[in-house]
């Protein structure tokens, strides 16, 4: 199953699956949406995305599309490890928009101290969001140690969608 996440400065339409929205600047998720539901959207892994889930806090790496480091970069590498090791986040996702660049991520946690723990922090400013229910869910990490995935699938997302 494909899913999509955007941020926007305005309220999308509902169309194609909206899971929900939140935030001051709005966080959108599409589930089951093979086409990009919106030229913002970018593929996370639907694990993540919850009708359900509970607030959180949430420290989202969005790099400008002419500025996304290619996903076999080294600093996307080593957060990648790093995802696997430490304290887990209650979900996480890479982001994409193709086969080749990390198009950024998403780390969701319970606690904002916790945001301090987002390995992905190393590779592009985070912003720190408050986001309300019905958008985030709980997704366990992979088994590590493997950091592969999928060409053109976010990570950890198992390649099935």
């Amino acid at each position: 199953m494909s899913a999509w996440l955007a941020w926007l400065h305005a309220t999308p339409s509902r169309h194609l699956d909206l899971v929900a929205t939140a935030g001051a600047t709005t966080l959108a998720g599409w589930r089951g949406a093979h086409q990009r539901p919106h030229p913002d959207a970018r593929r996370i892994d639907p694990r993540v995305l919850d009708a359900a889930g509970e607030p959180c806090w949430v420290s989202l790496v969005w790099p400008a599309e002419g500025a996304m480091p290619l996903y076999d970069d080294p600093a996307v590498l080593h957060a990648r490890r790093l995802a696997l090791t430490g304290v887990p986040a209650r979900a996480f996702s890479t982001l994409v928009v193709d086969s080749t660049h990390f198009a950024g991520s998403i780390w969701v946690v319970d606690e904002a101290a916790a945001l301090n723990d987002d390995p992905f922090r190393r590779v592009g400013k985070p912003r720190r969001l408050r986001v309300g229910p019905g958008l985030l869910g709980a997704a366990p990490r992979p088994p590590g140690p493997a950091i592969e995935r999928y060409a053109g699938a976010p990570w950890p997302a198992d390649g099935t969608g």
